[in-house]
Parts: C-alpha cells; sequence; structure tokens
C-alpha cells in the first residue's frame, strides 16, 4: 500500500497566509521523512470560509521541500479550466516533479465557482469530459485537430507535454454513482473521496470495477482512497475529537453547495456519533492499521491518502497525528 498526505485548507484571510505555508513545508518535510509516497492539494475558488492556494503552483513549491514525494492535484476542477493551459500547467509540474505528478480531476459543485468561470447550469460534464479528451491528446505528442462543442484546437503538437510518453495516471473524483461510472469510462483511477460511508465506498468500488469490466478495460489498477482518520488511545476519545473536525468541516462544505448522493448529512446527537463512525476510522494505531489493512482487502484500496489538518485544530496536533500514523499505522501495515 502507498501512502499520501492531503494538504489541507484550514485557514482564512485573518490568519497570515505564510503561516498555512509554513505549515504546510513542515508537513511535507515530516513525511517524506517518513516514508510516505505523495502529497495531494485540492482546488477551490472566491472562498471567504477557507483559502485555497491553487493546487499546481502550490504543488511545485512543496515538492522543493519533499523531492521524493509524487504530486497529486486533488483534484483540479475540470469543468471550469480551459484544457490547453491545464495541459500545459501539468505537464509543467510532472517535469518540476521529475515525472512524479498524478492529475487528479473532477467536476465541482459549487454554484458560486461555476458562475465566476462563466460555465452554464447542465452543462458542467459535457464541458469535464470534452476538456479531459483534449487534455490526452495535447499530452499525446501527435498534432492535434480538436473541434468540440466548447473548445477548438487546430494543427497544434505541443511542446510542452509531461515526461512520461502515455501521459499522467488520471484519477477522477466524485462520490455518486454516475461520477464512479465516469471515472471508470475515462480515468485511469477512480480517487474515492471521504463523503461516502465505509458500506457506500464498497458498493461504489464494485460498481467502478462493473463498469471498467462492460468497457473492456483493466480492473487492476490503482485504487486511491481518502478516509478520514484520527488516531487516539481509545475509540471513545477518538470519537470526541471527531465530533468537532466532523462539524468544523462539513459545515463549510454544505454551505458550499456540496449535497446529494452519498454525502453527509446534517445531523445532531446520535445521528452524527452514527455518522461519524460509518466515515471516520478511529481508535488506537492497530485498530487504525487494521481497518486500513480491512479496505486494502475487500475494495483493493492501494493508496491511502490522510488528512491530518482540520479547522480549528493546532498545528502540533497535527504533526503528532502524521508522526503516529507515521510511525505506528505505516509499518503494521508494511509488514502485513
Amino acid at each position: 500500500m502507498k501512502f499520501g498526505i492531503q494538504l489541507t485548507c484550514i485557514y482564512d484571510a485573518n490568519t497570515d497566509a505564510r503561516q498555512q505555508r509554513r505549515e504546510h513545508e513542515e508537513i511535507a518535510r515530516a513525511c517524506e521523512q517518513l516514508g510516505f509516497d505523495h502529497m495531494s492539494a485540492g482546488q477551490h475558488y472566491l472562498g471567504a470560509e477557507l483559502r485555497y492556494f491553487q493546487p499546481v503552483p502550490w504543488l511545485a513549491y512543496m515538492s522543493a521541500h519533499a523531492p521524493s514525494l509524487q504530486t497529486n492535484t486533488g483534484i483540479i476542477l475540470l469543468s471550469m479550466a480551459n484544457p490547453v493551459d491545464i495541459a500545459e500547467q501539468m505537464a509543467t509540474l510532472d517535469v518540476i516533479t521529475d515525472g512524479k505528478a498524478i492529475f487528479g480531476v473532477g467536476l465541482g459543485y459549487s454554484a458560486h465557482e461555476f458562475a465566476a468561470f462563466g460555465v452554464e447550469p447542465g452543462t458542467r460534464v459535457a464541458r469535464f469530459e470534452e476538456a479531459l479528451a483534449l487534455v490526452r491528446l495535447l499530452w499525446s505528442g501527435q498534432t492535434v485537430n480538436f473541434r468540440g462543442r466548447f473548445f477548438t484546437v487546430e494543427n497544434a503538437r505541443p511542446a510542452v507535454r509531461p515526461l512520461r510518453a502515455a501521459g499522467l495516471p488520471v484519477w477522477i473524483g466524485g462520490q455518486a454513482a454516475a461520477a464512479v461510472r465516469r471515472a471508470a469510462r475515462l480515468g485511469d483511477a477512480w480517487y474515492a473521496p471521504p463523503f461516502p460511508t465505509h458500506a457506500e465506498l464498497a458498493e461504489l468500488r464494485q460498481l467502478f470495477l462493473k463498469t471498467r469490466e462492460e468497457h473492456g478495460l483493466p480492473v487492476d489498477g490503482d485504487f486511491p482512497v481518502r478516509r478520514e482518520l484520527l488516531i487516539a488511545p481509545s475509540k471513545e476519545a477518538a470519537l470526541g475529537g471527531a465530533l468537532d473536525r466532523y462539524r468544523a468541516r462539513y459545515d463549510t462544505y454544505r454551505k458550499w453547495g456540496l449535497s446529494g448522493e452519498n454525502t453527509p448529512v446534517e445531523a445532531d446527537g446520535q445521528q452524527v456519533r452514527t455518522d461519524i463512525e460509518a466515515h471516520f476510522i478511529l481508535g488506537p494505531a492497530q485498530q487504525c492499521a487494521e481497518e486500513l489493512d480491512r479496505l486494502a482487502q475487500e475494495c483493493g484500496m492501494t493508496h491511502f491518502v490522510f488528512k491530518p489538518q482540520w479547522p480549528g485544530l493546532p498545528h502540533a496536533e497535527a504533526m503528532r497525528q502524521i508522526e503516529e500514523f507515521g510511525t505506528q499505522v505505516m509499518p503494521m501495515l508494511s509488514s502485513s
């Protein structure tokens, strides 16, 4: 199994932007020393609650502090992007990281972001699929003549291309059944977000594999998974910490428009506890390792992406979680 770290955005404009940079630098260095394999950074625009730095330059900068780690744009909002621009941005990142970039992409869900980019309602899926097709062509090394509904390129053969002749691995995110089928058809992997429950994750994984088989595509590729994970002396102690994390982050996601199939519900009391247990891996290091091993055995998970930072959580606690994960959980899985 391979291990990734999510460089999470947890501050708003009231916190000095350099603090976020320094903390991510420290996290990247620590993860490299502990033997992590890759780091991810996501994308949002115009967010007041959480400040997202754009992932391509951010990962390029962070790679200087942890050069052995792969870099994953987890995720680029491709339905809002110009495919010519993002194809060359990602190719540049691949060269900077010596061929260690992964192209993580998804649709997006925030109405204010779509409006800002002039993406008309009802077109995001078509734009996504067309953009991805053009990106792959621009990486191919062949002369590109492409005339689509949204984008046109004529007689182009870009010199800015990834180091790998086949292009970058494409991990497609999404938690709804339609998104998983799209990832199976168009991507190299489904990048599973933390929003589906453990049971839903298993069902969606089977849907991915079934769709791949129906289209005559390989079923033995990567399966990167994000699950919320919290290490604590006991499960009860972990549940208390998870409650604060759950409310702090998911309330923001819902405010931005995250809703629909396989997303966490807004709940109180016992229902919150039940929902946390359905989404989080909780407890002592050995118990967390056993749960991750179960996901690997039952679902075929090949990459686990860990998010230690949460809004309101002290940086020292996030670093402690990384240290415990790297020194306790990862060695158990490596030896299993």
